[in-house]
């Protein structure tokens, strides 16, 4: 209608256009004061409800980008070889045990607990992995994830089919029976993330690493943690990652 008429500087048209033009850009803050409400209420709820995979995904869908581009230089290195050198040094080193000759220690206990149940000491028949279990766990599984390094996402296995299902039952029995793993279920891949979307990219400690595990790793973890839940225990101090 403005428009229309000339577009006018003064007079009641112009001045409706203004009034309006004002009401538009209220409206638009009150917005976005009711969106920042709504998101705060809902974290609030989740936080009270103690659901914590809930609060984490709205808190995610407010706070972080989707869009952030990747940096071209890290600690002063500039290229993408440069780069990937810088993370890979960084999370060696993350991932090296802080006591000294720990991983020998560790191997040699296992070694003599394996040693013993070689001379009948300990019953693993009675740990025997049946198919039922197998399936439980294979539902179990979360979809639309990233794959390890093998490209075998979740779906591959949820939707394989029954047979499947009992060629991997078979497998995870004979590694139980010859207390043996595939080495390539020990391998994961670094992702590095960026801790806060407004952070400084170029510096490394703004960054924390997450490891894309192969999915009959996971699927093999899960049904040991079932099948052992018996004899496993972790300390009462201990509340993450148990």
């Amino acid at each position: 209608m403005w428009k229309s008429v000339g577009c006018p500087r003064n007079g009641t048209i112009n001045s409706e256009r203004l009034r309006v033009k004002y009401r538009y850009k209220q409206a638009i803050k009150q917005a976005i004061i009711d969106a920042d409400t709504a998101v705060n209420e809902d974290l609030y709820d989740r936080l009270c409800q103690k659901d914590i995979n809930s609060f984490w995904k709205s808190w995610r869908k407010r706070f972080c980008s989707r869009n952030i581009k990747p940096t071209t230089v890290l600690n002063g290195k500039q290229g993408d070889k440069n780069i990937v050198h810088e993370f890979t040094e960084y999370y060696r080193k993350v991932y090296q045990p802080n006591t000294a000759n720990a991983d020998s220690v560790f191997q040699a206990d296992v070694n003599s607990r394996l040693a013993e149940c070689s001379h009948g000491d300990c019953d693993m028949e009675s740990y025997n992995i049946d198919l039922s279990c197998i399936v439980s766990h294979i539902s179990r599984l979360k979809c639309n994830k990233s794959p390890g390094h093998d490209g075998i996402v979740s779906e591959h296995v949820v939707f394989g089919g029954h047979y499947l299902a009992i060629h991997i039952c078979l497998l995870f029995n004979a590694m139980l029976k010859h207390s043996s793993v595939p080495i390539d279920f020990s391998r994961g891949i670094i992702i590095p993330l960026l801790k806060c979307k407004n952070g400084d990219a170029s510096q490394l400690d703004m960054y924390r690493g997450i490891t894309l595990s192969p999915t009959l790793s996971k699927l093999f973890k899960s049904v040991l943690l079932e099948t052992f839940e018996g004899v496993l225990n972790s300390d009462d101090l201990q509340f993450g990652f148990k």
